[in-house]
């Protein structure tokens, strides 16, 4: 009998544990449906733009817009020193570097053949 009572107890406990959860979990559930209300509610400060004006790519640009774009330009033009002609030693260096692409080509090259043939010859056994 004492086997019986406590296999009812513990059976008891389990099914209400169960309950227990069960019920948890659909509340939790309709807490977060209803989260939106429980969220607060503030106006906007500024207010709400009714339309907005886009550019218009038929309009030409204005005198002032010119002169601060000539401005810009002048501005770039003299911090990248762009008047001022390529100093000699780099010159040289352009020079250099044109005569010597093709002593570092042909190597890459004839490695790209090499691997190439070895490739097809691997393809063909």
């Amino acid at each position: 009998m004492k086997k019986f009572t406590s296999r009812l107890v513990t059976t008891c406990l389990r099914v209400g544990i169960i309950f227990a959860v069960g019920i948890a979990l659909i509340f939790s559930s309709e807490l977060e449906l209803s989260g939106n209300k429980m969220q607060a509610i503030a106006t906007p400060l500024t207010a709400e733009a009714k339309s907005y004006e886009g550019a218009r790519p038929d309009r030409q640009p204005t005198s002032d817009t010119e002169k601060d774009a000539s401005g810009v330009l002048d501005n770039i033009r003299e911090k990248l020193n762009l008047d001022q002609p390529i100093a000699p030693s780099t010159k040289k260096f352009i020079e250099s570097v044109k005569d010597n692409v093709g002593e570092a080509v042909t190597p890459a090259r004839e490695a790209v053949e090499k691997a190439a043939e070895r490739g097809s010859s691997d393809r063909a056994n």
